[in-house]
């Protein structure tokens, strides 16, 4: 599953890891900066802490 937000200041897109069940949230012009979580909201809001 992916998808692409602009509704931020930044984009960023979220991606499901099945392997390890957990989601991330890379920015789309930068995938080396990104938030992880056990939710969308959570991978969204780690990424927002680093940006």
């Amino acid at each position: 599953m992916t998808f692409t937000n602009k509704n931020k200041f930044f984009k960023y897109t979220v991606t499901l890891d099945t392997s390890n069940d957990i989601f991330r949230a890379n920015l789309t012009d930068n995938s080396e900066i990104y938030g992880s979580g056990n939710t969308i909201e959570d991978a969204v809001k780690n990424l927002e802490n680093l940006v």
